[in-house]
């Protein structure tokens, strides 16, 4: 006999957007939201300050520059390096614009359900694509679990918007693995 109240597969965090008259009616767990909005206050306050929160594991371990995040970010534009420097002094201004993250902060502080109006879904998806440079693991061995939730939300975000995508992004997309809280 099963226990009726094992569910396999489902974890209680979840983040769900669809189609609303006015908008995209975005509904969240309240964990998802509280993370959500505790990495959208540290990208703000990378972009404004340079300030990179990372904890240290380990004794060895040195702590990622801001300069590096930056880079990562925003990778270089042109292959010359003075070509590439000009550029990154001429849009510095633009490419540290805290504008859309301070946007979609506001927006997560009133909780976890809302709509957005289609005008906010770029600032959406500008601020969970700069969001991840903050949380990518040092090397392409490890699987962040906060980089996996911040790509569901962006294709969430997508494949409402643009419903021919959903099926583009499905047949492209990595086989996706169960997330299980443990």
């Amino acid at each position: 006999m099963m226990d009726e109240h094992i569910q396999y597969g489902v974890t209680e965090d979840y983040f769900d957007a669809v189609l609303a008259s006015d908008g995209i009616a975005v509904r969240m767990s309240d964990n998802v939201a509280h993370v959500l909005t505790q990495l959208v206050a540290r990208l703000i306050r990378f972009l404004e300050t340079g300030e990179v929160h990372e904890e240290r594991r380990g004794p060895l371990r040195r702590a990622r520059s801001a300069d590096k995040v930056l880079r990562h970010m925003f990778p270089e534009a042109y292959r010359d390096r003075a070509e590439a420097h000009s550029f990154r002094e001429r849009h510095a201004p633009a490419l540290r614009d805290s504008a859309a993250p301070r946007r979609v902060y506001a927006r997560c502080a009133t909780g976890a359900e809302y709509v957005i109006d289609h005008a906010e879904v770029d600032d959406w998806l500008v601020t969970l694509g700069l969001a991840r440079f903050l949380v990518l693991p040092r090397d392409a061995a490890t699987h962040d679990m906060t980089v996996a939730w911040l790509n569901h939300m962006q294709v969430s975000l997508i494949s409402t918007v643009n419903p021919q995508l959903a099926n583009l992004v499905a047949t492209h997309a990595p086989r996706t693995r169960t997330i299980r809280r443990s």
